[in-house]
């Protein structure tokens, strides 16, 4: 991708012949997404695995703001959903509790980077949107939060806490928060 760039003469621009440009899958988690987005959140914090369900969500708030043809499902203030922020906890930490969040050889980590930096040059997004890597003390004090609350998940589905946690200091005090909890998988 890189190489792309560099030959094009745009080393801070964008690739856009990955995977599927800039509109990948927005059938994945579209009734979720729709529930995340009509709460009217300043701030979305969301587990980064795979990138799906983050990647959904930038492109439902991506279609509401430029789609001429609403989806009736969308139910928020398009003012705030002009400004969210939506922010990506993962980790590079091999021995992470939040195991299901590592994932060394992910084909479209780099293809997310340059999809955000689209997004937010393209005023589609909060400049705070972003993928983070977590520091695994706050993943245990979010995981301690979780389990005194009584919130059913697991490291990995919690990470958007940690992420919330890590970064407090950022985010202004008067704002809307929401942190999605992936659950907990039976094994």
């Amino acid at each position: 991708m890189g190489d792309i760039l560099a030959l094009t003469n745009n080393i801070n621009g964008f690739d856009i012949t990955s995977n599927e440009a800039y509109d990948p899958t927005i059938r994945f988690y579209d009734w979720m997404s729709y529930e995340i987005i009509n709460n009217n959140p300043n701030y979305i914090f969301i587990p980064f695995g795979t990138g799906q369900l983050y990647e959904n969500v930038m492109n439902i708030i991506k279609k509401e703001l430029n789609y001429k043809e609403k989806d009736p499902r969308f139910l928020g203030d398009y003012n705030i959903l002009n400004n969210v922020s939506v922010l990506g906890a993962t980790t590079t930490n091999p021995k992470s509790k939040a195991d299901k969040l590592y994932a060394p050889y992910l084909p479209f980590a780099n293809y997310s980077k340059q999809w955000i930096k689209y997004y937010k040059y393209s005023g589609l997004t909060g400049q705070m949107s972003s993928v983070y890597n977590i520091n695994e003390k706050f993943l245990n004090v979010a995981i301690k939060i979780a389990e005194d609350q009584e919130i059913n998940c697991e490291p990995s589905g919690i990470a958007g806490l940690a992420l919330l946690l890590q970064i407090k200091n950022k985010i202004p005090k008067n704002s809307k928060i929401l942190i999605v909890n992936t659950g907990k998988t039976k094994i």
